[in-house]
């Protein structure tokens, strides 16, 4: 159980670090989160992707 919990918290660590270099990436280290492909916002870290963006990642045209 502890080896479970340590994990899920290690996971959500290195989400939270992913999202803030996207952000800074995006030049606004202000923000938590920017989605990898247009840049902007997000609110959260456990999206990469906009919904836009994620929408033309699973139906291309």
């Amino acid at each position: 159980m502890f080896e479970t919990q340590c994990n899920e918290k290690m996971e959500a660590e290195v989400r939270r670090l992913d999202a803030k270099q996207r952000a800074i990436s995006a030049g606004h280290p202000e923000w938590d989160n920017a989605c990898k492909l247009c840049s902007c916002r997000l609110e959260g870290t456990r999206e990469a992707t906009c919904v836009n963006c994620g929408a033309s990642l699973q139906n291309p045209t």
